[in-house]
């Protein structure tokens, strides 16, 4: 009941803002949403005693997000000031050379994770139809998610990836495949019906495999981690990181996708 009240009010919240939000406000959701996570990802791992850098993680992951709001055209530079960054942050607080590369690296990985897949979902709003693009995309991970976690639960049988998550069925896999074809034929139907169908389909097809994909990689993480949800921000969806795993990988493909595709 928790899991469906939460979604109830975040759904239309959500849709509200990917639709009638101009570019700016769907730019400070995205940033809301990523420095959330990330601020999850460095609570997570800290439990395995890697302080990585928060404060200087989160402003890259802001930097790198107004990189991807103005198409990637300061992409070089922030390379330049990530590095410059992560490494002189280590160097002001000094604290123990032997885990320095880890902090680096484990900070750097959360930028490009999280903000990294995320910033693509700036560059989809700003293709033509951007919005409704967006919402294909949450319609298909959405979907795909409730297929697979209510027959997963009440049929599933056959683990579907036991060291990673042992809950995920392969049956629950299928069916959120099923969902997520189904989403795509609605959106065909619905509101892109000037992209063939066949290519909604491909496209939901693809995508909903890429996502299971992105959801086994945030298992991967929590495992790691020894965490079962990255926080407890979402009654009964554990953290803003849980809700947006999928997403984060079917977001690059599906630009990839519409770009040399489409």
């Amino acid at each position: 009941m928790k899991r469906v009240l939460t979604g109830l009010i975040a759904v239309p919240i959500v849709v509200g803002i990917v639709y009638y939000g101009s570019p700016l406000l769907f730019l400070v959701f995205v940033a809301a949403v990523a420095l959330t996570a990330v601020y999850e990802y460095f609570t997570m791992i800290a439990r395995i005693g890697i302080n990585g850098f928060p404060i200087p993680g989160m402003v890259l992951s802001f930097l790198l997000l107004l990189s991807f709001y103005f198409d990637g055209r300061f992409m070089a530079e922030w390379g330049l000031i990530a590095g410059l960054t992560l490494f002189g942050t280590w160097f002001i607080q000094e604290d123990n050379v032997k885990v320095a590369i880890d902090q680096i690296a484990y900070t750097l990985f959360g930028i490009l994770y999280i903000a990294g897949l995320g910033g693509y979902y700036l560059l989809i709003r700003h293709l033509e139809n951007g919005n409704a693009l967006i919402f294909f995309l949450f319609l298909i991970v959405w979907l795909g998610d409730i297929a697979a976690y209510y027959w997963g639960k009440n049929f599933g049988k056959k683990p579907l990836a036991p060291l990673v998550s042992p809950k995920k069925t392969v049956e629950g896999s299928i069916a959120g495949l099923g969902g997520s074809l189904l989403a795509g034929a609605i959106a065909g139907l619905w509101f892109l019906d000037h992209i063939m169908m066949v290519h909604c389909l491909l496209a939901a097809l693809i995508c909903g495999i890429i996502g299971q994909f992105g959801d086994l990689a945030e298992s991967l993480l929590k495992r790691h981690v020894d965490v079962k949800d990255s926080s407890d921000i979402l009654p009964g969806h554990g953290g803003v990181l849980d809700r947006i795993d999928s997403l984060l990988f079917a977001g690059p493909v599906f630009y990839c996708y519409f770009k040399f595709v489409l």
